[in-house]
């Protein structure tokens, strides 16, 4: 970290444009308030009060509302924050460095990585429900043009990969990766039922239905085994019970008497939140006994633990590498590894929306990506407003593309189904 704080004090200052105004965005712009050589020169968002109100509470009084490139170039020029409601300003302005993608859209997530990198934009995304899909592309695009495209640091995803970095590094076999599950799983929840414990939060009804419903953790997992090419061992994962100090008699095999098929896989657990872990091997005797003396227990199976993961807080670490290094935080594998693919919540008529993340229609479940192929279901992130279903469809049925019809044509859509 010395090395990388040189670099930018050397090579800075960077300027990065937040795109959303949500809890991802006001807390990134929060965090760089603290920080030197990282400036934020533009935060676009649909809804321009959410932003002149993140303003009052961070108590930023040098702002314009800007809305073309004339009011940014000169609002930039005068080094004031330019507020806007157009995105677009985030790529075409000349002097940003790096946009910081803050939507949780997936439709948006698409068209910002890709008109940025487009515009010679390093792109830094929180954006899992779009990295699950197209995120391989969007980084081979980037590396063909000498670009970074990266989800955060920070994120559980992140954290993740961290762990298993470090293990695979000093040649500790990994066995399994997986995250604590922050909420009790429902998976019939909805927006209206979580209405009032999300204004308590202070989060978003629908975004707390796709924590408690478990489709960000699947998407979290799904980011991480694109990453790594591990897969969930059933659909869904299994969602175990276990604190940290009895996870590794968890997640055993079979044979063993524990609930995995094989290893290589992704799990989540209820009890270890808001950690991260890896579950990794040793055979041999000496790693085992330096093991035993660390206080890391019996072997030869072990787990490491992340405790936290301190979202956009990390952020600038990500930020600061790609557009210094081009160097990816996390780097995909090629190919999608495994999907997240949609299931009914509830009886769904012919002719219905379906709603998507987050929603009172469906919820998200990790499947390994060859049976999602096989049985062409449907990635929950292509739900758009205009998708509607062909059919009706039964609760609890993982939805089959030709039961579905996806809407008007987007720009997620051209890019994932491109060959």
């Amino acid at each position: 970290m010395t090395r990388l704080k040189e670099e930018l004090r050397d090579q800075g200052p960077i300027y990065i444009a937040i795109i959303g105004a949500g809890l991802m965005g006001s807390y990134l712009l929060a965090g760089l308030e603290k920080l030197d050589h990282i400036k934020v020169a533009l935060v676009a968002s649909r809804h321009i009060d959410k932003i002149k109100s993140l303003c009052q509470t961070q108590d930023i009084k040098d702002y314009q509302v800007v809305h073309d490139q004339r009011g940014a170039r000169r609002a930039f020029d005068q080094g004031q924050l330019a507020i806007t409601e157009n995105t677009s300003l985030a790529w075409s302005l000349e002097g940003i460095h790096c946009l910081v993608d803050c939507t949780g859209n997936p439709q948006a997530g698409a068209e910002i990585a890709f008109r940025g990198l487009e515009n010679k934009k390093h792109v830094v995304s929180f954006n899992v429900e779009c990295d699950v899909l197209v995120g391989h592309k969007l980084q081979a695009l980037a590396r063909d043009r000498g670009l970074c495209y990266t989800l955060a640091a920070g994120d559980e995803p992140s954290a993740i990969m961290e762990l298993y970095d470090f293990a695979d590094f000093i040649g500790l076999e990994v066995l399994a990766l997986g995250k604590g599950k922050n909420n009790p799983l429902h998976v019939e929840a909805t927006p209206e039922s979580l209405k009032e414990e999300a204004q308590k939060k202070g989060v978003s009804p629908r975004m707390l239905t796709s924590f408690v419903d478990a489709t960000n953790t699947m998407l979290e997992l799904n980011v991480v085994a694109n990453a790594t090419g591990f897969v969930p061992d059933v659909r869904g994962c299994h969602g175990i019970h276990a604190k940290v100090d009895s996870l590794k008699d968890s997640l055993t095999l079979e044979e063993e008497g524990g609930p995995l098929k094989t290893y290589g896989v992704l799990e989540y657990v209820h009890g270890i939140a808001p950690g991260v872990f890896a579950l990794v091997h040793s055979d041999s005797k000496k790693v085992q006994e330096e093991m035993a003396y660390l206080s890391m227990g019996p072997g030869p199976n072990y787990i490491l633990y992340r405790p936290y993961h301190l979202t956009s807080l990390e952020a600038p670490i990500s930020i600061a590498k790609a557009v210094l290094r081009q160097e990816e935080t996390i780097s995909h594998s090629g190919q999608i590894v495994a999907q997240t693919v949609a299931i009914a919540k509830r009886d769904i008529g012919a002719g219905e929306a379906l709603e998507g993340i987050g929603s009172k229609t469906v919820y998200g479940q990790l499947e390994k990506a060859s049976v999602a192929q096989e049985e062409d279901l449907l990635p929950i992130s292509l739900i758009q407003a205009s998708t509607r279903a062909r059919v009706p469809i039964k609760k609890g049925q993982a939805i089959h593309m030709d039961q579905v019809d996806l809407g008007e044509n987007t720009f997620l859509q051209e890019l994932y189904f491109k060959k």
